[in-house]
């Protein structure tokens, strides 16, 4: 800001800064943090609206270990009229988010409880070399 106010140019200024000539517009006009990004809405109409509640989600309920694939040979079956092969990635995105809210707790295979000096394994008076 120094170099700025002694009437330096943005470029000057900002690479005596060691910032980008972007950041010190942003800093110069007041605004010292960048602008957060508003989270995405829905761009287009949920596809799976229709399945998901009435049929989808009773089997996933009954059944947690389904995967998206399953899901979607059930939906071939039980409505042949429709092409369900195009959802198959939003309908894995869709269980795996149930799945986090809703689903069964992962498995633990091994706790990591160690107790204070069970798995040290430093020697600080020996010289491995001799």
């Amino acid at each position: 800001m120094s170099k700025r106010r002694a009437g330096s140019r943005q470029e000057v200024a900002a690479a005596a800064a060691g910032i980008s000539v972007s950041s010190a517009h942003r800093i110069e006009s007041g605004r010292l943090q960048p602008q957060a990004a508003k989270p995405r809405s829905r761009r287009r109409p949920d596809p799976l609206a229709e399945v998901w509640e009435p049929l989808l989600l009773p089997l996933l309920e009954r059944h947690p270990a389904l995967t998206p694939t399953t899901l979607l040979e059930h939906l071939q079956e039980q409505k042949p009229d429709q092409d369900w092969s195009s959802l198959k990635r939003t309908l894995q995105r869709r269980v795996q988010q149930w799945k986090a809210l809703h689903g069964p707790t992962p498995e633990v295979m091994f706790p990591l409880a160690y107790q204070p000096g069970e798995i040290g394994f430093c020697d600080f008076g020996v010289d491995p070399r001799n």
